[in-house]
């Protein structure tokens, strides 16, 4: 089975994570849109390499979730061109945040920044309201990893629907403190 929607009912915050359908994702032979991507095709990841998706999910917010509205990291709008297009992430979902001052400030390289807290700090990320239901597919592997969405670097989802990486997470005023 390719999607598992039955996820939502089991626990409906998970609709507050994943990345739209048409985002690519880095593969060892290019990039994949994240609606094609099967179990077992490999997909890029930082610190491990290539590694087979071992499940994809799909999760719907309906309009009337507010907390649930996408966010919009517009392209270029991290830097040295990243993202490489438009992404559109859920609020909870994590991205890896690499900036001259985290090393500094928490004696750390990368740090795991939720979507929503972007949108606090950076002008180019934000929240988008919609009318419509959204769509979020949410890619898991054997162990949580981070991958690449549209040149971005972002967390996968743990089986359970949770996320578990050993990467600081910053608050919104501490990301704030970072790129101040």
């Amino acid at each position: 089975m390719r999607f598992q929607p039955e996820l939502q009912a089991l626990a409906p915050w998970v609709a507050a994570f994943g990345i739209t359908p048409q985002t690519r994702i880095s593969t060892p032979n290019g990039t994949r849109e994240a609606r094609d991507l099967r179990i077992g095709d490999m997909v890029e990841t930082r610190d491990h390499g290539p590694q087979p998706v071992t499940n994809v999910r799909e999760a719907f917010a309906a309009p009337s979730e507010r907390n649930h509205y996408p966010v919009r990291i517009a392209k270029g709008a991290l830097g040295f061109g990243i993202p490489h297009a438009d992404l559109n992430v859920g609020p909870q979902h994590r991205v890896l945040f690499e900036h001259i001052r985290v090393p500094l400030m928490f004696g750390t390289d990368a740090a795991l920044v939720r979507a929503k807290s972007l949108a606090v700090s950076h002008p180019d990320v934000k929240v988008t309201r919609t009318d419509m239901p959204v769509s979020y597919i949410q890619i898991s592997l054997e162990e949580q990893g981070v991958i690449f969405a549209e040149g971005v670097p972002i967390e996968t989802i743990l089986p359970e629907g949770e996320c578990d990486l050993d990467y600081m997470t910053l608050r919104s005023w501490e990301l704030m403190a970072a790129v101040a």
